[in-house]
């Protein structure tokens, strides 16, 4: 995830809710090497109530309390329970209608698909998890003594610095147009996050670091001997038909319809600003990924139910280890406690502009991807936590439940994306050049 700081109390319009039912998810192709050996879903968990799509526009009501211009959610259910919900704006200038259909920046959610990528190639037998990661990575890319692992770079366990510290320093506007349409080469993000030292023992604790993930883009990269953007293609993208799915670095553009992504000033008297436009070469292989509600569920859909990895990969995503409370991480993977009991697992995502949620039953069978066009604003972050409840649980989380996912929420925020403000480093050498 990117980085975002403190609470706002701007308030926006709200918009319209369209509820309607979807198609059942289409049956797709995976690569030969990662054909699934773990049964299809039920058609339905019969324990689940049905999805809450009236207490869904309340929760995305709040969503817009929170700060977002406009946010969007789609929930496909195999049981027929789908549809979705839009309320707020697109564009603040034009006040057009949030459109639930557009694409958006998925931040972090990428690293799921980074994930399955490596976790295909772990089970082709071409990378073993618990192996020193240089021995998949061109030479020089980390020192020839790391013992950091595969599985730890996954994980967040690697012990390395997290280069984006470097990017988001002072305030966050105009931090941000220093380095935005910037292209960066993967391994000098990574030589920037090694200056700065081994942070901890491999495998000794878990700290979110966007470095991992662009070392694992370079390990694709370099184990399949082709761009990372056609390995995504040729083993997710073209098998999937998520066809409102790219990783187009460092075109600056979104070029389906979209909503405009805002970024929150540090200073919340001042408007907010259109980061729409970017090369997100800066976050890469970890968040740089475009795409849609109906392409994320369709997503999450396949990998629950088998058609992206075998069972022993899926299951290696599914090694949890407490990050909060109410949440753990696994490979590239994030399981949150609902306050039903209910366990979903998918990823978050923030990026300057959108902050997205996406996440499915572990059976397979109800994903929701929540997408809201503002960050740099925990309470927007927090407010689409709230929106998993009535999808999952069939209806708001209890008073109590709501105040204790807050305080989780912020205490994610300060494990992974932690205020520019409390850097203290100057202009760094990736800001620096050219």
């Amino acid at each position: 995830m990117t980085r975002f700081l403190a609470r706002s109390t701007r308030r926006a319009m709200t918009g319209a809710v369209v509820v309607g039912t979807l198609g059942s998810m289409l049956a797709t192709a995976v690569p030969a090497s990662a054909a699934p050996d773990r049964p299809a879903a039920p058609s339905a968990q019969q324990s689940s109530p049905a999805p809450d799509m009236a207490a869904l526009k309340q929760a995305l009501q709040g969503v817009i309390t929170a700060g977002a211009p406009g946010v969007f959610a789609r929930v496909d259910d195999t049981s027929g329970h789908s549809g979705t919900v839009s309320v707020g704006t697109g564009d603040i200038a034009t006040r057009t209608p949030v459109n639930p259909s557009g694409d958006f920046r998925v931040g972090s959610v990428t690293k799921t698909f980074t994930s399955v990528l490596v976790l295909q190639l772990v089970a082709q037998h071409k990378v073993d998890l618990n192996t020193a990661a240089t021995h998949y990575l061109p030479h020089g890319v980390l020192p020839a003594n790391s013992t950091i692992t595969v599985r730890q770079l996954l994980n967040h366990t690697s012990g390395l610095y997290d280069y984006t510290n470097d990017l988001l320093t002072g305030d966050t506007v105009t931090g941000y147009q220093k380095f935005r349409y910037r292209t960066y080469r993967p391994q000098d993000l990574i030589a920037d996050a090694l200056k700065h030292g081994q942070q901890f023992k491999p495998g000794s604790q878990y700290s979110y670091s966007n470095t991992n993930f662009v070392v694992l883009g370079m390990l694709v990269e370099h184990i399949t001997g082709k761009p990372y953007p056609t390995v995504l293609k040729q083993r997710i993208l073209a098998p999937l038909k998520l066809t409102h799915t790219e990783f187009v670095v460092p075109r600056t553009t979104i070029d389906g319809p979209h909503a405009i992504g805002y970024l929150t000033d540090d200073d919340r008297s001042k408007p907010l600003f259109d980061a729409t436009n970017q090369t997100a070469s800066w976050i890469w292989t970890a968040g740089a990924l475009i795409s849609s509600t109906s392409d994320l569920n369709r997503f999450l859909h396949a990998l629950t139910t088998g058609r992206l990895l075998p069972r022993a990969q899926l299951a290696e995503m599914e090694t949890w280890q407490t990050v909060t409370p109410t949440s753990q991480y696994g490979l590239g993977l994030r399981q949150y406690d609902l306050s039903c009991g209910t366990r979903v697992i998918g990823h978050d995502g923030i990026i300057e502009g959108y902050q997205t949620y996406t996440y499915s039953t572990k059976d397979g069978s109800r994903q929701v991807t929540v997408s809201a066009n503002a960050s740099n604003n925990s309470d927007v972050f927090a407010a689409e936590r709230r929106a998993l409840e009535p999808v999952f649980c069939g209806r708001p989380a209890p008073a109590a439940q709501r105040r204790s996912q807050t305080v989780d929420t912020q205490r994610i925020a300060q494990q992974e994306m932690p205020s520019a403000r409390s850097q203290t480093s100057g202009t760094s050498d990736l800001l620096a050049t050219p």
